[in-house]
Order: C-alpha cells, then structure tokens, then sequence
C-alpha cells in the first residue's frame, strides 16, 4: 500500500498542478511542501502541520478530512515502539484482521489467550465509543452562546464575553504603554490563538470592515497568509496563547484590559498596545 503523501503528490501531478500554484495561492513556503510530499513532517512548524496539510490537500482536490487522519496514523507508527500492556489506544486499524480472511490452518495458530484478549479489545472498543460521544455531546452544551450554571439550586445565567469596539476603547480606556518593533519574519503572517478561556476580539484587514470574533475555552483559531496591515483588539488575554509564524508572543498573555495587537507588511513591524480604565 502506497504512503498516503506519495498518493498526495501523485494525484497533484495527475491533475498538472505545480508546487508553484499551491505556493502562489496559499503562501505555505516550497520547502514546507516538498516535506509534505515526501513525509518529512519533521522540518514543518509544529503548531502548522495539520493547518499546512489540510491547504495542500485541498488545493489538489483531495480529501483533507481523510489525509489528517492518515497523517495521525503516519506519526503514530513512526513514533519510538514502548512495550505497555495492550490498551485501546494501542490497536492501529491495519492490525485488526478480519474474520474471513483467517482460514482453518491460520485459526489453530491463536490459543485461548489469544481469543481472551481479542474479546477485552471489543469491550475497550466499546467504551472508547461510548466516551467519544459523551465528549461531543458536552461540546455541544458548552459551545452555545449562553452558559447555564446553577449555585445552591438558584439558576445562573453567564453570558459570554463581548467584543469591545474602538469607541469603547477611546471612551472608556487610556493607553497604559505601547511596544513597538521590527520583525524576524517576513509576510506572510501566519497567527494562531490557543484558549483556556472565553476570548472576545475584532479583526481589521486594513480599510476592511470590522469583524468580531469570539472563541470558548480551549478552542483554537488559525489565520493564515495574511499580507496587509492587520488589528487585532482583544477585551482582554487572560488564559490566552498567541503564535506568530509559529514564534510564542508571551509578553501579550493574560492581560486583564483591552489590548491591541497590529500587524504591518512593510517594514515588517509588530505594534503591541496595553489600555487600562480611565480612573
């Protein structure tokens, strides 16, 4: 069976489609997409490997859904072999073989050890099914707009938190202290937020209209190629993580007020701007 990236790479050179298109229409690096084709996931920035991959995929017209999850596979089975008991997580698909496929010679081969343990995996199946579900479904209840809680049987409702607007900031707030620099890296940016808690902000790409974002815990939200002066205002960043091409940006987490982060092409700059209430 062919590996599932050099199926990737045959299919974009059936469809007559170059590296330099992808590159021309996702801004993803040449040398990022070489290691794609020939596995090496290794040289792609961690928090971007499956970001990377699902663009190309899709850009060949293949199935991203499916290249991600045969990309878990392929970083499974490369990944040090440890001895552990067998455990759900330890069963790969490729090694589940079927029952018609064994004939009479193969079956005298597997004792009563054997059938004993094949049975423990249908159980630990089971379960694993079974604790899939109960996370989705209480995904589904904490990702609606309004939490329910209740203390001392007294229903509460918390509403979300609410993006602020800049006539909100001029009038509500002051600049405490503002940082401006040059960047390492040149456009395009690639920003990624990772969340521990409700996160409100709003994005303008440059004289673009104004849009409002908001993520829940431990949710994650990529942007990508981005080419033109960009602001980001957040509410606040507490329990925020902030990449920048796969750079962690630590002096901006976890700042109770409204901050604001600016992104410019050229010269390639980052403008951080801390705001505190006006007393």
């Amino acid at each position: 069976m062919a590996l599932f990236y050099k199926e990737l790479k045959e299919l974009r050179n059936s469809r007559d489609i170059s590296l330099e298109e992808i590159h021309d229409r996702t801004k993803i690096n040449i040398k990022y997409l070489h290691g794609i084709e020939n596995g090496n996931f290794e040289i792609l920035p961690v928090p971007y490997v499956r970001l990377f991959l699902r663009a190309y995929t899709e850009e060949i017209g293949g199935d991203s859904q499916r290249a991600l999850e045969q990309l878990d596979s392929f970083l499974g089975t490369n990944r040090p072999h440890v001895q552990l008991s067998p455990s759900v997580s330890d069963i790969q698909e490729d090694d589940i073989i079927a029952k018609d496929e064994i004939d009479a010679d193969d079956q005298a081969f597997f004792s009563s050890s054997d059938k004993k343990l094949r049975q423990d995996m249908t159980k630990g199946g089971i379960l694993l099914i079974v604790f899939i579900f109960a996370i989705i479904v209480f995904q589904k209840i904490f990702k609606e707009d309004d939490i329910a809680m209740a203390t001392d049987n007294v229903p509460i409702l918390t509403q979300r938190v609410q993006a602020i607007s800049e006539i909100q900031l001029l009038t509500d707030f002051m600049l405490d202290k503002n940082d401006q620099r040059l960047l390492p890296v040149a456009p395009p940016f690639y920003v990624k937020l990772i969340t521990m808690d409700q996160i409100a902000f709003t994005i303008r790409l440059d004289s673009a209209e104004i849009r409002s974002k908001f993520l829940q815990a431990n949710d994650e939200y990529d942007f990508v190629g981005i080419e033109n002066k960009t602001d980001f205002l957040f509410t606040d960043t507490k329990g925020l993580s902030i990449y920048l091409n796969a750079h962690s940006l630590q002096n901006i987490s976890n700042y109770e007020h409204p901050l604001k982060l600016t992104l410019k092409p050229n010269p390639p700059t980052m403008i951080v701007q801390w705001y505190k209430p006006l007393r």
